[in-house]
């Protein structure tokens, strides 16, 4: 509760501002509170594992520390700590291919290795486990509950193949996720089924652009989703909402329609700061899209040039 006392009281700092400094500075304080409340995630889950490991190996003790792993690799994530995240993402991929080597839990395993992978930079390996992920989830969990998950298996691959220049492939398993996301229930947790549609619909942009395709409706989609749920703590830094930012004005620009500016900078103010190797090469994507809308957009007077 201190935690968001204060950032609540920075918000209220943040309201005495002029816009547009009172938004930066609102979401400044948003993205405080999120990471605060990753890292404190991130912790407790490690000293749990930890504390998992040193108990007698029995199956019910190995499938707990599978389910731990699994989740502390996706806090570790979204804390920032992908070294830590990829430890623990490889602990649980190697634990699950031997408890269930076909049944969902290896495949959110592969997943989380996969996604780890991806934000090291490593597109080739991950979208190895992130195929894997795919094929285990389509043959062996069919349950309606299960349509998410599937969803954003499918979205992170089509992305990992979009930026190893995949993009026929790509295209086809964007709107393969788009089609799962859709189908899924709203429960038990309506905002990973909004933002398992925002991924899908981000994939599906940035696959049908690179394909000469418009890209447009699928990102305002995407645009449209991730923000019904920015500022949810199980979203890492709002990352999804830039992304789309990006998908949009990357789409707008390769269409023409002098509509890419306004995403472009909400792109790059979102993606500032230090991150992973995927999270620069997203950032620099976005400095240069920006750029080179920025070189054909007359700036009108008054008009911040960013």
């Amino acid at each position: 509760m201190p935690a968001r006392t204060g950032a609540l009281r920075s918000r209220r700092d943040a309201a005495s501002l002029g816009p547009p400094q009172a938004h930066q500075a609102r979401r400044a304080c948003d993205q405080a509170h999120r990471e605060r409340a990753h890292h404190r995630r991130a912790g407790l889950l490690t000293r749990e594992a930890a504390r998992t490991r040193r108990r007698r190996r029995t199956p019910a003790t190995a499938t707990s520390s599978l389910d731990l792993l699994s989740h502390h690799a996706g806090a570790a994530l979204a804390a920032g700590h992908p070294d830590a995240a990829l430890a623990a993402a490889t602990e649980a991929a190697n634990l699950s291919a031997r408890l269930h080597p076909n049944g969902p839990r290896h495949a959110k395993a592969c997943y989380a290795l996969g996604r780890t992978l991806a934000k090291l930079g490593r597109d080739e390996a991950a979208l190895a486990h992130l195929q894997q992920a795919v094929a285990i989830g389509d043959t062996t969990d069919h349950d309606d509950a299960a349509l998410t998950s599937r969803a954003l298996f499918a979205a992170n691959t089509a992305l990992a193949l979009q930026r190893l220049g995949q993009v026929t492939a790509a295209l086809d398993l964007a709107a393969r996720a788009v089609h799962l996301a859709s189908a899924a229930p709203e429960e038990p947790i309506p905002h990973l089924r909004t933002a398992g549609l925002g991924w899908a619909h981000t994939a599906l942009s940035l696959a049908r652009t690179d394909g000469g395709l418009d890209g447009r409706p699928a990102a305002q989609e995407a645009l449209e989703a991730f923000r019904r749920v920015d500022g949810e703590e199980f979203l890492a830094g709002g990352e999804g909402l830039a992304l789309a930012c990006y998908a949009a004005a990357y789409a707008a620009h390769r269409q023409g329609d002098g509509q890419g500016l306004a995403p472009a900078r909400e792109a790059v103010e979102r993606f500032s700061g230090s991150g992973d190797v995927l999270h620069e090469r997203r950032r620099a994507d976005a400095a240069r899209l920006l750029a080179e809308i920025t070189s054909e957009h007359p700036v009108a007077s008054g008009e911040d040039a960013r």
